[in-house]
């Protein structure tokens, strides 16, 4: 498994948001996205994703089909409890809605709580739950660790170094460096 970046430039209504960028993860590698706002690390990881066109240079995915892209947008249905937003999402991605999920999210105690009754942190674990029941190996994910308490993170942290120690990779647009020892680096300053 491979991503391949070589010399993209993205431009949107005739402004250059990047240009000339290049890397390369393989398989159980990790990257992080690093820039201010609106330097265009989310606009990187959609490019990627094939979601933005890029203007030049070339993206090369081995199997674009197991690309998991975690945005901003946390599409959670808000009249829905949190077990029926896991389970949807379970089922969607063809697994078995078990508690351990929930467990693993530290949610086990919001499961009858309406989605809309949850803080900013509850639904980021609640969007990242989707990523864990995904099975995707190639992981986007954009400002993942935002509104994560400690616990949270570390548990982020553990699934990311697992993801790459089965062979996935993750690349990570970030504001903190909360990722030790990744493999690639790009600045977009």
């Amino acid at each position: 498994m491979e991503i391949e970046l070589k010399n993209i430039t993205c431009e949107r209504s005739g402004v250059k948001i990047f240009e000339g960028i290049d890397l390369t993860l393989n398989s159980g590698e990790k990257g992080t996205i690093q820039g201010s706002n609106g330097s265009g690390k989310s606009t990187l990881l959609r490019s990627i994703a094939g979601i933005l066109p890029i203007s030049s240079g070339s993206i090369k995915i081995n199997n674009k089909a197991d690309i998991f892209l975690l945005g901003h947008n946390q599409a959670i249905k808000q009249d829905y409890t949190v077990k029926e937003d896991l389970i949807f999402w379970s089922n969607l991605y063809n697994q078995k809605f078990n508690n351990e999920l929930s467990k693993r999210l530290f949610l086990s105690n919001e499961l009858n709580t309406q989605c809309k009754y949850l803080s900013q942190g509850q639904k980021q674990k609640l969007a990242l739950s989707r990523l864990i029941c995904s099975n995707k190996k190639i992981w986007l994910l954009d400002e993942p660790f935002s509104f994560l308490d400690n616990e949270a993170s570390k548990n982020l942290i553990f699934e990311i170094n697992n993801n790459c120690a089965k062979g996935g990779i993750v690349l990570i647009a970030s504001h903190n460096d909360l990722i030790r020892d990744p493999n690639l680096v790009i600045n977009l300053e």
